[in-house]
């Protein structure tokens, strides 16, 4: 009995959280129809351990760069080139750190696919490509 509101209570706190905190994040999230839940837990935790790297590489953004992100005559292309150009040292350590931890995932992800589920996101990339 005791172990059964342990897990209720956990259980709880876990959603409660996710669906603080996780409300991007869940959106982020495409295909969840052929996903299994702890693929999409997995999703969940990889869009959520990112959120940390990324906000700190945004409070190192300087009044210039901000002006760049925020002009909306340049194209997304553009945009990436110019704040490319102004980076500094360290953002641009901040930006492989995040790059190495969404390649990590992605890797981690992968390796829980099955056979099947490949073959339905390779169709569906197909389909949305002829489109």
């Amino acid at each position: 009995m005791k172990s059964l509101k342990t897990a209720v209570v956990v259980l709880f706190t876990l959603i409660s959280f996710v669906s603080m905190a996780g409300v991007n994040c869940n959106d982020k999230i495409k295909n969840k129809d052929i996903f299994t839940s702890e693929q999409v837990e997995m999703k969940m935790r990889h869009c959520e351990s990112l959120k940390e790297s990324r906000k700190a590489f945004r409070a190192t953004l300087t009044a210039e760069q901000k002006a760049i992100k925020k002009d909306k005559s340049l194209t997304r292309k553009d945009k990436r080139e110019r704040l490319k150009a102004t980076f500094s040292e360290e953002q641009r350590v901040l930006k492989n750190e995040i790059r190495s931890i969404k390649k990590q995932n992605r890797a981690e992800f992968r390796a829980t696919l099955t056979a099947e589920q490949k073959s339905i996101l390779k169709e569906r990339r197909k389909s949305r490509k002829m489109k």
